[in-house]
């Protein structure tokens, strides 16, 4: 997963500077065709490429909708976890959407071009998505997560000082990737070993929080750009950090509580598959 998402999150940082190019030197129009053409290419790509797989589950769509809910009611960490990707990229979104405008005013007074250079920075810390799979897969997935949401919650301090130092922005701009970057691989690592036989239902739920999250930052960012300027996207971003840093301490708590309560009952074989979800859901 971590390698995946390696791959997947250099794809979305480094588009910010092809975006930027494409913008400087021609149009923004002209980056929405060329993302147009690249989108059926890909489609076609797919077609031909992707392997046949065998279904999991033998239900009507609507039992799949229906059971994806379920999910979402019966699994307590999913929730949690949902929460914490949501936070995350809620914070990344809100300093992306309002990025451009701070490199494009006063005291920078940046080109389109030079703006979407900053994708780059990100993509540095892109890396770490591949170094928070092999970390989660030793059994340190929840101090790094914890790890991850102080980073973002840090991040945004350096963001604000950002504000007139070119160096704290771009520390800020790669401790913020790295943050995000980890918690979301560290999410998908536990989720997905909630329910391996249903793993794209626990995907559905866990994506729309995380874009709806991601949505709602957006929104919040650029609201907060107008009413405040840097300082207040810098504080909601700094806020969502620390209530990140909460959620991963509530889950812990209620993991060790959980786990406590069952004591003995827990098998060997049921501790070592998912000690997780066998101490929370039984």
């Amino acid at each position: 997963m971590g390698t995946v998402m390696t791959g997947l999150l250099m794809g979305v940082l480094l588009a910010r500077t092809v975006a930027g190019l494409v913008a400087g030197y021609s149009s923004w129009r002209v980056m929405y065709v060329t993302a147009a053409v690249l989108a059926l290419a890909l489609a076609a790509t797919l077609a031909k490429m992707l392997p046949a797989e065998t279904a999991q589950a033998r239900l009507s769509y609507g039992q799949l909708l229906r059971s994806t809910a379920g999910m979402w009611r019966s699994e307590p960490v999913l929730r949690r976890r949902c929460l914490l990707g949501a936070l995350g990229f809620a914070a990344f979104s809100a300093f992306w959407t309002t990025a451009a405008f701070l490199l494009g005013g006063f005291p920078y007074h940046y080109s389109e071009t030079v703006i979407g250079l900053f994708g780059l920075l990100g993509a540095a810390g892109a890396g770490c998505a591949a170094l928070a799979g092999r970390v989660a897969d030793r059994g340190h997935a929840p101090l790094a997560t914890a790890a991850g949401a102080t980073a973002i919650a840090a991040s945004f301090a350096l963001l604000y000082l950002g504000e007139k130092s070119l160096i704290a922005l771009i520390a800020g701009v790669i401790v913020i990737d790295v943050g995000v970057q980890a918690v979301h691989v560290l999410n998908q690592h536990v989720i997905y070993a909630l329910a391996p036989q249903a793993r794209s239902r626990i995907n559905a739920n866990y994506m729309v929080a995380y874009f709806v999250g991601g949505a709602a930052g957006s929104a919040a960012g650029s609201t907060l750009y107008a009413a405040g300027g840097w300082a207040a996207v810098c504080a909601f971003g700094g806020a969502i950090g620390l209530a990140a840093l909460g959620v991963c301490a509530y889950d812990q708590l209620r993991f060790q509580r959980a786990l406590g309560q069952r004591g003995s009952q827990l098998t060997p074989a049921r501790n070592s598959a998912s000690p997780r979800r066998a101490a929370e859901s039984g």
